[in-house]
């Protein structure tokens, strides 16, 4: 049963890459003669043309992190994982596909910048400082959660801090072969995937010291700096690409066992429209699962660093929607480590994370791969990931300052890396009751991240009627990403109360986003229809 899910899951996929992506290339008029923003703006340190497989694998570290295995897993929780899993087939299709496809096209016609600076010259000025800011706020919230986790997963398994250690010197030492020596791309990838791999052993046999994890969170933020300010040529590709085959890896022989092991389904497909804690089916399961169906951070990758790099515009279909796709593979595959596992064997993992290797460890075993190696190779894809999208979000937080302030300069670098960074590092290290902070207000995180997906989608109305393109395709997945985060906000509001600090921030982030989608609707209907961008060179 599990193994036909998840077949007939990628059967889907694949269908959909080659007949829908090739509908939203033809609709949306890519066209590899127009040149991009790679070329057109290139600096060497952010713009800087790259070949489409280092592209895809920066792009798919990105969005991918923990995202697609939690939100899965705690859908699964609340409601079954049949919900869940028609959510993630119909969703990273024709929702989250087509906000990644467009958050890329948008950026890359106008010069690379990002989702809500786009916004900023369709809609209008106010509109668009409104969504810088509201993407500002969100991302201070995504890299206080992972620094978070990346600190106290590294002060909980020293071996994962080592391998994870072992495996930034590859990335740096991959880059600097790439771009220093005439060594063939193909060879070097053959040599240093290896390599990279061997950072499983070199963990085991040189665990890093015992760190506490408020040491843990120093460094990493001292390393967050580091991989803002550096040329992507030098950390953030080579890296982003080796940490890819991490999760290829993963998947791979997560689908191999799974077909191997033939396990049969133990957990529930439905269990009901209401949970006690966490609220209704609609709108608690699509804020659940982001990653996999639909996020907002997405549109912040595809038009923040993705865009940035892309060769032609026809990667766009290739890196953006096809990256999607492959993420709702990795979220399937999370429902299926849920499913494979018992009651009892659920209670005993506890996290979602925790749920997700117990559940991989069962398909790997049956390819004999003993299981302690099997989840410390989990942990370390999945710590991979973390530390990916912490830098990634240091690096997209900067440009949204920039673009907030119109301030790009090499100063900007340095004290805007160093602002982004000030805020989230106070916060990650306060507590609420004995609670870190970020899980205090976790419930307001799926709310916001979405309701981002919803100001992207609408947005790209506005883009596409500018371009004179049918935008009908865009209309329901605007209207759902809307609807569904903007309820979240109002029972949150309801049930925690204006006073409180959950349904404070509820309320603001509810006004804001009302206010942005309100203008952005208003424009659509009543405004005139803005002039499409060149981004061609005079």
């Amino acid at each position: 049963m599990l193994a036909l899910i998840l077949l007939l899951s990628c059967v889907i996929f694949l269908v959909a890459y080659r007949y829908y992506g090739n509908f939203l290339a033809r609709r949306c008029r890519l066209d590899d003669s127009r040149e991009t923003p790679a070329y057109s703006e290139q600096d060497g340190i952010d713009y800087v043309p790259t070949r489409t497989s280092v592209v895809f694998g920066h792009h798919f570290s990105s969005i991918a992190g923990a995202g697609p295995i939690v939100g899965p897993v705690l859908a699964a929780a609340y409601f079954g994982w049949l919900p869940a899993l028609l959510w993630i087939i119909l969703g990273a299709i024709f929702v989250g596909g087509v906000h990644d496809f467009g958050s890329a096209l948008m950026s890359v016609r106008h010069r690379g910048r990002s989702i809500a600076e786009t916004t900023r010259e369709l809609v209008g000025e106010n509109t668009g400082k409104l969504f810088i800011l509201f993407c500002i706020m969100a991302m201070f919230y995504v890299i206080i959660v992972f620094l978070d986790l990346t600190a106290k997963t590294f002060a909980d398994y020293s071996t994962v801090a080592t391998a994870s250690g072992w495996f930034l010197i590859v990335a740096l030492a991959f880059g600097f072969v790439i771009l220093r020596t005439r060594m063939p791309f193909k060879l070097s990838v053959a040599i240093f995937v290896p390599v990279t791999f061997l950072g499983l052993w070199v963990g085991h046999a040189f665990p890093a010291p015992m760190l506490g994890k408020d040491m843990w969170m120093a460094i990493i933020l001292v390393y967050c700096f580091a991989a803002s300010i550096l040329p992507v040529t030098i950390l953030l590709q080579p890296r982003d690409f080796l940490s890819s085959t991490f999760l290829y890896a993963m998947l791979a022989l997560g689908v191999l066992g799974l077909l191997v092991s033939g396990a049969p389904v133990q957990a529930a497909s439905f269990t009901g429209w209401n949970h006690e804690n966490a609220g209704a089916l609609m709108p608690i399961l699509f804020i659940t699962v982001a990653c996999g169906a639909c996020s907002g951070f997405h549109s912040l990758v595809s038009s923040g660093t993705t865009s940035k790099q892309l060769q032609r515009e026809t990667d766009i279909k290739r890196v953006n929607f096809g990256g999607m796709l492959v993420e709702g593979v990795l979220a399937v595959l999370a429902l299926c480590t849920f499913a494979v596992l018992t009651p009892g064997q659920l209670a005993e993992a506890q996290t979602p994370i925790s749920i997700f290797a117990k559940g991989a460890t069962v398909f790997l075993g049956a390819l004999h791969i003993p299981v302690n190696l099997a989840e410390e190779f989990i942990l370390l894809s999945v710590s991979t990931f973390l530390l990916t999208t912490l830098d990634t979000c240091t690096r997209l937080s900067r440009f949204l300052l920039e673009e907030l302030f119109d301030w790009r300069s090499q100063a900007s670098r340095y004290l805007g890396t160093i602002i982004v960074l000030a805020i989230p590092a106070v916060m990650a290290f306060q507590t609420i009751n004995g609670t870190p902070m970020w899980q205090a207000i976790w419930p307001l995180f799926g709310a916001t991240n979405q309701l981002m997906a919803a100001l992207a989608l609408v947005t790209l109305i506005v883009f596409l009627k500018g371009q004179n393109i049918k935008f009908g395709f865009v209309v329901l997945p605007a209207l759902l990403m809307v609807i569904m985060p903007m309820s979240a906000l109002f029972m949150m509001i309801q049930k925690e109360g204006v006073n409180s600090l959950m349904g404070s921030i509820s309320v603001f982030m509810f006004v804001l986003g009302l206010v942005v989608v309100g203008m952005s609707f208003r424009f659509i209907a009543l405004g005139p229809a803005p002039e499409p961008v060149s981004v061609v060179s005079p």
